[in-house]
C-alpha cells in the first residue's frame, strides 16, 4: 500500500512539473515581441520676432516653443505646428502677459548669464502671476506651455514646493494642454506624471556668457536622458553652436542620435532658425 501511493504521488509530481513546462514554454512562445515606437516632434524654439517669414518656417516643426510676447493670435492662427508658450517661471523676464504684474519683493537672487533676477517660486504673488500668464496664452491659442528655469530649485531648494503647486495648478485647469519644463531634473520624481515634456537645455553644448559657447558635460547628459525616459517623457534636446555644421552642432547632433531624441541647435539666444535643422529628419 505505501509503495502505491509513493507512486502515485510520484506519479502526480512529475505531471505536475512536465505541465508547468509546457504552459511556459507557450508562454514564451505566445508572449509578444513587438514593441511600440515612440515619434519623437521635430521642434523648434525660437525667442526672436516672428513675422510672415518666420512663420513659413516655424510651419516645418511639428512643435514650435515661442515668446508669446512676440506673436499675436492672428499670427498663431497661420501656424500650423503645436505651439508652445515660453514662460520664465524661476526668474523674471521681461515678458508683458496677463493682468498682473510681479512684485519686486519676490527676488531672492541673480542670474549674471541671463541678466535677471531669480524669484521666489513659492511666494503666492508671484503664483497667481505666472497663473495669468498661463490663462493668457491659452486664451491666445497656444495649445501648451513651457516653464523655463526651473533648475533654480538646485540653488535655491526651498522653492520645490513651490514649482510643484503651479504646475499642478495648470494640470488642473488646462488637463487637455501640453505641458513641460526646462530641466529641473531633481523634480521628475514629484511632477512627472503631470508633465509631458522634458526641454533639455544644454544637451553637449552650453551658453558660457553672452555670444560664448562651450561644451557641456556628455556623461550628465546621458545619465539624465536615460532617468528622464524610464518616466515616458518625451526628451526634446537643445543645444548651441556659432553655426551650423561647426563643432558644437556636430556634438548636439550625434549625442542626440545616440540617445535617440529629438534636437534643435540654436544660436546663444535663440533668435534664429538655421534651417539646416529641417534636413536632419
Amino acid at each position: 500500500m505505501n509503495k502505491l501511493i509513493s507512486l502515485l504521488l510520484l506519479t502526480l509530481f512529475l505531471v505536475s512539473i512536465i505541465s508547468a513546462y509546457i504552459y511556459l514554454k507557450v508562454s514564451n512562445e505566445t508572449k509578444p515581441t513587438q514593441s511600440v515606437k515612440v515619434i519623437e516632434p521635430k521642434f523648434t524654439v525660437y525667442y526672436g520676432c516672428i513675422n510672415s517669414t518666420i512663420i513659413q518656417v516655424l510651419n516645418n516643426f511639428s512643435w514650435v516653443i515661442i515668446d508669446p510676447t512676440q506673436v499675436n493670435s492672428s499670427q498663431l492662427n497661420q501656424i500650423k505646428a503645436v505651439k508652445i508658450a515660453y514662460i520664465d517661471l524661476g526668474e523674471l523676464a521681461n515678458m508683458s502677459l496677463g493682468n498682473l504684474t510681479p512684485h519686486t519683493n519676490v527676488t531672492i537672487g541673480y542670474d549674471q548669464l541671463w541678466d535677471q533676477y531669480i524669484v521666489n517660486i513659492s511666494s503666492p504673488s508671484w503664483q497667481k502671476y505666472i497663473e495669468s500668464q498661463v490663462t493668457t496664452v491659452i486664451s491666445m491659442g497656444f495649445q501648451g506651455v513651457m516653464f523655463d528655469d526651473v533648475d533654480v530649485v538646485e540653488q535655491y531648494p526651498f522653492v520645490t514646493q513651490g514649482i510643484i503647486s503651479i504646475i499642478n495648478w495648470t494640470r488642473s485647469h488646462y488637463p487637455n494642454i501640453i505641458i513641460g519644463i526646462n530641466r529641473g531634473f531633481s523634480l521628475i520624481e514629484n511632477i512627472s506624471k503631470m508633465i509631458n515634456f522634458v526641454l533639455f537645455e544644454d544637451y553637449g553644448t552650453q551658453v558660457i556668457s553672452p555670444g560664448q559657447i562651450s561644451f557641456s558635460n556628455s556623461s550628465f547628459v546621458i545619465q539624465e536622458t536615460k532617468l528622464l525616459k524610464s518616466y515616458n517623457l518625451t526628451v526634446l534636446a537643445l543645444g548651441y553652436a556659432n553655426y551650423p555644421g561647426d563643432i558644437y552642432w556636430n556634438t548636439v547632433k550625434s549625442l542626440a542620435a545616440s540617445e535617440g531624441v529629438s534636437s534643435f541647435v540654436g544660436n546663444w539666444n535663440l533668435s534664429v532658425i538655421w534651417l539646416q535643422n529641417l534636413s536632419d529628419y
